[in-house]
């Protein structure tokens, strides 16, 4: 994915737009270019911090907090690639640091912001709002700093921002651009991939980026292997490079709703970064002490069969217990999910590696490892 015309790159590493572009009325009402950052309200922003880059190969790119101009919070921005996470705590006793204390006390650490860039911030929060979208912040311009928001499903909400005049080369106003290093090592990402909601009723929200944000639903899937089910539609710009499925609970024991319940209502359940060699860098990520799912070994007696197209070593995938999933008949996926990131067991991250032309989410991979899952549980005599 190459930058949109009028972006450049400051030695922190953020990618930042110079001038709006053309509004595009087509199928992208609000004028998205991109996933901006994504901001996770936490309760110890420096330990978050320290703990992507250490585990996810994260570098440190910016700070800001009360003293430097920021509201209500201390904030480290640390990123690869394409993706910047913004890693927030409450400080200080006024309006803004109150609202992040009541959303931990609620969720727990969790996303509260997946930012988009726009051309428009202005233009994209009135289209918004007139398309039935609630309006969460205002159009404000701060040296050069556009920004709006929505809200969406649960207290998570969406910015629209761009950057233009004095603010190119920084992240926002009361940030300082830190030196993060350079990106030398084995966890390479390049962007976020896609991004997963839980909510209580799939359509209403499916149908909400439909209408709002002008997404296509480009894929659907209800795995039911007769005791664990997953009911799914994924809505994406036509573009293609912004995805985001919506998932739903199917019963009272559905994974959904368990996170429903954990999360106390919905919202963002995982963030799938994109990396070119999962291989290696699932491996060092294990070694920098990322957990994952655990996969059981009957899983991949029927890669062979299932995934035709398969170049990687079977026995390498088994070890590192990467899953894959041929979506296409010339593109197949290699994906894993690390276990839940924060105390309590809601968001987690997703590792994928796409070959070919795959564009999947593998449906194919919940099937087989649904029943691999079923195989264990009955041989020790537990189904």
């Amino acid at each position: 994915m190459t930058p949109p015309t009028g972006t450049s790159k400051d030695p922190s590493g953020l990618s930042v737009s110079s001038q709006p572009a053309t509004q595009d009325d087509g199928g992208n009402p609000l004028g998205l270019r991109n996933i901006d950052h994504i901001e996770f309200w936490v309760d110890d922003a420096e330990h978050w911090a320290s703990s992507y880059e250490k585990c996810y190969g994260m570098l440190r790119r910016a700070y800001g907090d009360t003293k430097s101009g920021v509201d209500g919070k201390r904030s480290f921005v640390v990123g690869q690639g394409r993706i910047n996470f913004v890693f927030s705590e409450p400080e200080g006793d006024g309006a803004a640091a109150g609202v992040i204390r009541d959303h931990l006390d609620k969720h727990g650490c969790a996303v509260r912001d997946v930012a988009f860039r726009v051309n428009d911030p202005a233009d994209a929060l009135s289209r918004a709002v007139a398309s039935g979208a609630p309006q969460q912040s205002a159009y404000s311009e701060n040296g050069g700093y556009c920004h709006s928001a929505i809200k969406t499903y649960g207290d998570t909400v969406h910015s629209f921002l761009t950057r233009t005049d004095g603010c190119v080369g920084t992240f926002a106003p009361g940030y300082e651009n830190l030196p993060g290093g350079i990106e030398d090592g084995d966890i390479n990402f390049m962007m976020i991939d896609h991004i997963v909601g839980n909510v209580e009723v799939m359509d209403e929200w499916a149908n909400f980026y439909e209408r709002v944000f002008g997404f296509k639903e480009i894929g659907y899937f209800d795995i039911n292997s007769g005791k664990s089910a997953l009911m799914s539609k994924v809505l994406g710009g036509t573009d293609g490079y912004i995805k985001m499925p919506i998932n739903e609970p199917t019963g009272k024991n559905s994974q959904i709703q368990i996170f429903l319940d954990d999360n106390n209502g919905p919202g963002v359940q995982h963030i799938a970064l994109l990396t070119s060699d999962i291989i290696r860098a699932t491996a060092a990520m294990r070694k920098q002490g990322v957990e994952f799912l655990e996969v059981p070994d009957t899983y991949y007696d029927a890669v062979p069969e299932r995934v035709p197209l398969l170049k990687e070593d079977l026995e390498t995938l088994k070890r590192l217990r990467i899953l894959v999933d041929q979506d296409r008949p010339d593109g197949y996926l290699l994906q894993l999910f690390t276990q839940p990131v924060f105390d309590r067991p809601t968001l987690f991250h997703e590792v994928i590696q796409r070959r070919g032309n795959s564009e999947g989410f593998g449906e194919g991979n919940f099937q087989a490892l649904f029943e691999a899952i079923e195989r264990e549980q009955a041989k020790r005599g537990l189904l």
